[in-house]
């Protein structure tokens, strides 16, 4: 990017936040800060980060909960998260792929670990993008025969890759918002990726390929 990306960070615990921000800062970039899910979305309200770095376990509303309701929205469903976690359980690993989360820390997060992630979640996230610009209008039928995709998941993939939420996908096809949440939950089980913003990436990558 060429301006010093801009990160929201969300954390309850006040002596970690300041640490998450100060690193940040000591690198070049603009940061955002708030104490829960509901703060970060006032936040939002006001500016558009390039990047969310948030807490899990939070009072309020926790980072799931933010991730869900930032990713209902038109104007934010393409900002990447990452999450930090002090737990272990795969249950909770498992709840969070489920809804298409990008990254886990674990705390206490290493300065070193906390840059590289940022650093490699904003360059994938500038390449898909570009992909995004060139690739309007693609045709997905590549990315649907060589993961054996329906033809309404092949749809669905499509209205992914032009930035549709699943509320926007339900009322373009016509179904409920449940069934557009599943089919999501399908496609990126077959395609075997951990996020909307991953499968969007393999479709334009696939469709590249086959022109």
């Amino acid at each position: 990017m060429e301006h010093p990306a801009t990160i929201l960070v969300v954390d309850d615990e006040s002596a970690m936040l300041d640490a998450l921000a100060a690193t940040l800062r000591g690198q070049g970039f603009a940061v955002l800060t708030a104490e829960d899910g509901l703060q970060a979305l006032e936040v939002l309200g006001r500016l558009k980060p390039d990047l969310i770095i948030t807490d899990i376990s939070m009072p309020r509303m926790n980072g799931y909960q933010l991730y869900e309701r930032v990713s209902a929205n038109p104007e934010w469903v393409w900002i990447p998260f990452i999450f930090l976690t002090g737990r272990t359980e795969d249950a909770d690993m498992r709840f969070g792929k489920e809804l298409g989360v990008d990254d886990y820390l674990r705390k206490p997060v290493d300065p070193e670990d906390l840059l590289a992630t940022v650093l490699g979640r904003l360059k994938r996230f500038s390449r898909l993008e570009q992909q995004r610009a060139e690739g309007a209008g693609v045709d997905q039928r590549s990315a649907a025969e060589r993961y054996g995709l329906t033809e309404r998941e092949t749809e669905v993939l499509g209205l992914m890759v032009r930035g549709l939420t699943n509320d926007q996908i339900a009322g373009e096809l016509r179904i409920a918002p449940t069934t557009a949440k599943s089919h999501v939950a399908s496609i990126l089980s077959k395609l075997n990726v951990r996020s909307r913003v991953e499968a969007v990436a393999l479709a334009l990558r696939q469709a590249g390929a086959k022109s």
